[in-house]
């Protein structure tokens, strides 16, 4: 089955909190030069820019969170997760900390600690979609498809354009053999995000395959 796991592109649009969270004009040159290399997929020069920022001041959240996203997107996942628990440990308040956290944590297999992660996430803001499918996905991973597909509505009513949480959903209504609402979801996801996933030729092959009588 495809992965459908979520890519680290949401990140760029966390990444922007990183420039707009500063307190520290002396730095903005550093920190829009990060932001720029991040945007440019420069992740090492972004690695590098943060670090240097981190050297002036150590307790800065957000440098930490803006290494954490380059490390991630280097799929260092393991030294991304020790820097967003450094920002965590200077804002504990940082629920997109913890949803990058509970990202890398599902990306390297630590399914428990990712749920840990993302229901900390879930408490501080619970007006995120991301946050849900990502929840969902991991409840999807522990084989909990109810569990799942509540996170996937939830996720759903929040952006319904978003998409993925259809395709996702799908496929857990297809392991609980409700075929109707799992072609339904695929269908639904085929017209919200056409093939901007890479998804569609996999969604309307099991939409094929579900049709077929057993």
């Amino acid at each position: 089955m495809v992965n459908f796991i979520m890519k680290m592109k949401y990140f760029a649009k966390l990444f922007l909190l990183v420039f707009v969270y500063t307190a520290f004009s002396q730095e903005a040159g550093l920190i829009q030069k990060a932001f720029e290399a991040y945007q440019n997929k420069n992740f090492r020069v972004a690695l590098d820019l943060y670090s240097q920022v981190l050297e002036k001041h150590s307790s800065y959240a957000p440098a930490y969170f803006g290494k954490g996203l380059a490390l991630a997107n280097l799929e260092n996942y393991r030294q991304a997760i020790n820097e967003f628990e450094k920002a965590i440990s200077f804002d504990k308040n940082f629920a997109d900390a913890y949803y990058a956290k509970a990202l890398c944590e599902l990306k390297i297999g630590e399914n428990n600690q990712a749920l840990i992660s993302i229901n900390k996430a879930i408490e501080l803001s619970q007006n995120k979609c991301e946050y849900f499918y990502l929840r969902g996905l991991i409840y999807y991973y522990q084989k909990d498809y109810e569990k799942a597909i509540a996170d996937f509505n939830k996720s759903a009513n929040l952006n319904p354009s978003y998409g993925l949480h259809y395709y996702a959903r799908g496929v857990a209504n297809k392991y609980l053999n409700n075929k109707q609402q799992a072609i339904a979801d695929f269908e639904l996801y085929i017209n919200t995000r056409g093939n901007k996933d890479n998804l569609a030729n996999e969604a309307q092959r099991l939409i094929n395959e579900l049709k077929q009588p057993e």
